[in-house]
């Protein structure tokens, strides 16, 4: 589990922000520019002329890219209008190493999915403090980063917006006079809806969230409530809880981000409003609240608040992810990747929005667990999962 007490004689004033191209790293980067920070690295995929923006208002050092001809685009790109150009990479091993010895005082880490593992486990090499955006990396291989990331001298701030609550609410307490973490779910675009009146819904409807504005994979799985399946385990991996003691009810106004009970039956609740901001800002001044330029939470307007179970018969893969957890070992990882897998079919328009349910189920029932977890074999988990799937998909 992580560290509970963040060091308070942390003030970065640097920052390397990895996936600084997606949802969550352009959300990063609004901080950055909001309080006044330094860019010392930014690393981004295939998105190019978004990356070069960046390059010409924040003047990173260092740049890393995904492929050779992402790089060649970047160079091109910003040859004109750019001051000082920065060292652009591309080679996965080069960039690992670059993060893990960069100058910047903080880390963020946004990369998505599985292949955010290489970069979650640099990122615990540097000892730096680390904005933890990633869930799959904690999900699949959370002990090594934790290890890591203890004997570097590092320290990890979860900005997942549940987990950034359950950690405001948890800081400087002993995590055993805790009860249960509660995790707050919107319910996703589909909520209310029967097993039967889902068949029939669209990718367009399923990327018509309520409340938060996110990448298209991560929307899917919140439709899904898979996301919300695998902030359990996340939950379970980050605070030391097992399973059983980490509750989920459908939260609909998105005010409260979760809750802690303690062993006396009384509730702690972190609440404000649905913005991914508040959760990237705290990482980087926990244990101290940045004052804001920002819509206060007025909660006269609120007008109430409801919770209410969710429906695990119409939406299975809530349970599913408790039974990956179970399992142990690299079930997990094999969840994920086969989850990764099939949302690319939903989206793609090759199977139905149930169906991603099905093949996800059928694949975890028939993948091999390995308990013995390490970096090689969280990858051939991902590896073999993500092949079965795929095969599952072209049989339909």
């Amino acid at each position: 589990m992580i560290n509970l007490n963040p060091n308070k004689n942390i003030s970065p004033q640097t920052v390397a922000v990895l996936g600084s191209t997606g949802s969550v790293g352009t959300q990063t980067l609004d901080i950055v520019r909001e309080q006044g920070l330094s860019v010392d690295m930014l690393t981004a995929g295939e998105n190019t002329s978004l990356l070069a923006a960046q390059i010409r208002e924040f003047s990173p050092k260092v740049v890393a890219v995904g492929s050779e001809s992402a790089a060649k685009r970047l160079r091109d790109e910003i040859s004109a209008g750019c001051a000082k150009s920065p060292e652009i990479i591309f080679d996965t091993n080069e960039t690992y190493d670059a993060i893990e010895h960069t100058h910047a005082d903080m880390i963020f880490h946004s990369v998505a999915g599985l292949a955010g593992i290489g970069y979650a486990l640099a990122a615990a090499r540097s000892g730096k403090r680390v904005g933890m955006a990633n869930k799959e990396a904690i999900i699949a291989c959370g002990d090594m980063i934790f290890d890591l990331m203890n004997a570097r001298g590092g320290e990890m701030i979860p900005v997942d917006s549940e987990h950034s609550a359950i950690y405001r609410c948890l800081e400087g307490r002993d995590p055993e006079n805790v009860k249960k973490i509660i995790l707050t779910a919107s319910g996703g675009p589909f909520f209310g809806r029967s097993a039967a009146e889902l068949k029939s819904v669209t990718a367009a409807d399923a990327l018509a969230h309520p409340t938060w504005k996110m990448g298209k994979k991560i929307t899917v799985d919140s439709a899904t409530l898979m996301n919300k399946g695998f902030e359990i385990i996340e939950a379970v991996r980050l605070f030391g809880k097992p399973e059983d003691k980490v509750d989920v009810v459908i939260h609909r106004q998105s005010i409260i981000h979760s809750m802690i009970e303690y062993n006396d039956n009384t509730f702690m609740a972190q609440m404000g409003r649905p913005d991914m901001r508040d959760c990237i800002r705290y990482a980087a001044t926990a244990p101290h609240s940045a004052r804001v330029n920002a819509p206060e939470l007025d909660l006269t307007d609120v007008f109430k608040l409801t919770f209410e179970k969710p429906d695990t018969v119409a939406f299975p893969l809530l349970e599913v992810a408790r039974i990956s957890v179970r399992m142990g070992g690299t079930a997990p990882t094999s969840l994920i990747a086969a989850d990764e897998v099939a949302v690319d079919a939903f989206l793609a328009g090759q199977i139905g929005f149930t169906d991603i349910s099905s093949f996800v189920i059928e694949t975890l029932g028939k993948i091999e667990v390995s308990n013995n977890i390490t970096e090689e074999s969280v990858y051939e988990a991902d590896r073999k999962a993500r092949e079965l799937c795929r095969s599952l998909i072209n049989k339909f």
